[in-house]
C-alpha cells in the first residue's frame, strides 16, 4: 500500500482495511467456520482481499479499478505457492508424482462442504477434476461481491501459469464466469514439447 499511496495513505488504508476485516469476520456465516482448511480461505484469503476490495471500491468510487488493486494484493499473496512450483519444476518432479500430490492435496485444501469436487480422468494420459460448489463463490455471494470471485480464479491462473514442465493444466470455465462448473484436466508434457 505505501507503494502506491504514501506512506502515510498506505498506513490509513492499512488501518482501513484491518477495520473492514474484523467487520468481515464478525459477520461470518457459521457455514464458512466448519473445518480448518475453510477458516483459512476466509481468515488469509477471501477475508483480507475483500476487506481491501471494500474500502478501495469507496475509496475510488469505482470497482473495477479496487478489483484490479486487490488482483495485484492477491497475486503478492500468492508468491510462495509460486515459488514452490518453482521448486517442483527443478526437481523435475514426474507427473505421475505430480498426479499422486493432486488427488491428496484437492480433497484436503479444497474439502467438503465448501467444494464439491468430481474426479474424472486419473491414468497416464491425464487427470480430469471438476469443482461444481466453490466456497469462495458462496462466501462472496453471502458477502455481496460475488464478481470478486475472478479475482481468485485468476490465482488458480498464475499457478496453472506457473506449472511445472513435465505437465499442463488446463482450464476452459469457472464458476465465476457462469460455467457449469471449474474444470481442470492435468497432462503430462512428452518429451517433445506437446
Amino acid at each position: 500500500m505505501a507503494a502506491r499511496y504514501g506512506r502515510d495513505g498506505g498506513r490509513a488504508r492499512v488501518r482501513a482495511i484491518a477495520a473492514e476485516y474484523s467487520r468481515i469476520i464478525a459477520g461470518r456465516p457459521s457455514w464458512a467456520e466448519e473445518n480448518r482448511a475453510l477458516r483459512f480461505h476466509l481468515r488469509q484469503s477471501i477475508g483480507p482481499n475483500l476487506a481491501a476490495y471494500r474500502v478501495l471500491s469507496r475509496e475510488h468510487g469505482d470497482a473495477l479499478v479496487a478489483r484490479r488493486t486487490v488482483r495485484d494484493l492477491m497475486e503478492a499473496q500468492m508468491t510462495p505457492i509460486l515459488r514452490v512450483a518453482g521448486v517442483i519444476d527443478r526437481l523435475g518432479v514426474t507427473f505421475a508424482g505430480l498426479r499422486r500430490a493432486t488427488r491428496w492435496l484437492v480433497p484436503r485444501a479444497f474439502p467438503a462442504p465448501g467444494f464439491t469436487v468430481g474426479w474424472g480422468q486419473d491414468d497416464d494420459e491425464g487427470l480430469r477434476f471438476d469443482v461444481s460448489v466453490c466456497f469462495y463463490l458462496r462466501l462472496l455471494r453471502h458477502y455481496g461481491a460475488p464478481e470478486l470471485t475472478s479475482v481468485f480464479c485468476y490465482g488458480d491462473q498464475l499457478v496453472c501459469d506457473r506449472m511445472p514442465r513435465t505437465l499442463t493444466l488446463a482450464r476452459t470455465g469457472t464458476l465465476a464466469v457462469g460455467a457449469p462448473r471449474c474444470d481442470f484436466l492435468l497432462q503430462p508434457v512428452d518429451r517433445s514439447g506437446r
